[in-house]
């Protein structure tokens, strides 16, 4: 049985729906879509016509206003490498249409200025895809490929579907938010220090220009301290990826951050770590 949340706030669902190309050349399209477009929709389309730059952002539930304000990323690719813009109205002028170049969204790992303004309501956001797959270095080796190799966005979209139903639920199911916290960054003395005890970590550079800051997974730390398929109550993470907090069933918004707290607080307590949710959380 489902039971509806209890919130004494107002609650909008965007339905605002369309896509349409705005320029097309030779070796790109431009593309504006309506903020209440599903985005797992979209990314097929795009790629069904071997558009390519959202390819590995399959199967990523939401629309196209949510992922342009959470600035969705995996496998190497984040929805602000290919936004050319994005319109909406701001809360300190919610009469006036405003667009905003990329520039100006301040994209940062899973941040957007619509993230830290809650009340700016995106309308839509305008695209420029590659007509070539971004893994070849050139459109003379892309023709020699065609279309449908295994460079293709189709393929790669496909690919990352079947990863992704692999190891992660069902929201269907399980009712989820996905990915609850962002990988967390360590200085250069700080990852050193957790590789003395755990030398299979991964890590990455937060930024090609600020190699003293590094991500490291969240998930491996949580792993580390038993929490992939804990479950306490009603509420509990993925047997397959720690990161996911799932509602086993009428679970309260309260049971989930209890939940999720003591996760944050056990990665402190042992990793000297602050763990920050990718999702908002409404109080």
């Amino acid at each position: 049985m489902f039971v509806k949340p209890k919130l004494d706030r107002l609650v909008i669902k965007n339905e605002l729906k369309g896509k349409k190309v705005l320029k097309e050349d030779q070796t790109s399209v431009t593309i504006e879509a309506a903020s209440g477009e599903d985005w797992i929709e979209f990314v097929n389309w795009a790629t069904q016509n071997n558009w390519s730059g959202i390819e590995k952002l399959a199967l990523i539930p939401g629309t196209v206003g949510g992922a342009v304000t959470g600035n969705i990323g995996a496998y190497g690719q984040t929805i602000s490498e290919v936004v050319e813009s994005v319109s909406g109205y701001p809360p300190t002028n919610p009469n006036s249409l405003t667009t905003l170049k990329t520039v100006d969204c301040q994209f940062s790992y899973r941040e957007s200025i619509f993230k830290k303004t809650p009340n700016f309501f995106v309308t839509s956001a305008v695209f420029k895809f590659s007509k070539f797959p971004n893994s070849l270095a050139s459109p003379k080796s892309a023709r020699r490929r065609g279309g449908g190799g295994p460079n293709s966005p189709q393929f790669l979209a496909t690919q990352t579907t079947s990863l992704r139903q692999a190891k992660l639920p069902d929201w269907k199911k399980y009712p989820t938010a996905g990915s609850f916290f962002k990988n967390p960054l360590v200085s250069k003395k700080k990852l050193n220090e957790l590789l003395k005890e755990f030398p299979d970590l991964p890590s990455f550079p937060s930024s090609p220009s600020d190699p003293s800051v590094n991500k490291i997974p969240a998930g491996f730390l949580l792993d580390k301290l038993g929490w992939r398929g804990k479950k306490i109550g009603r509420v509990g993470t993925w047997p397959q990826h720690a990161l996911i907090v799932i509602n086993y069933g009428r679970a309260t918004g309260q049971e989930i951050l209890d939940y999720s707290q003591k996760m944050q607080a056990d990665v402190k307590k042992n990793f000297d770590i602050d763990l920050e949710p990718e999702v908002n959380i409404i109080l």
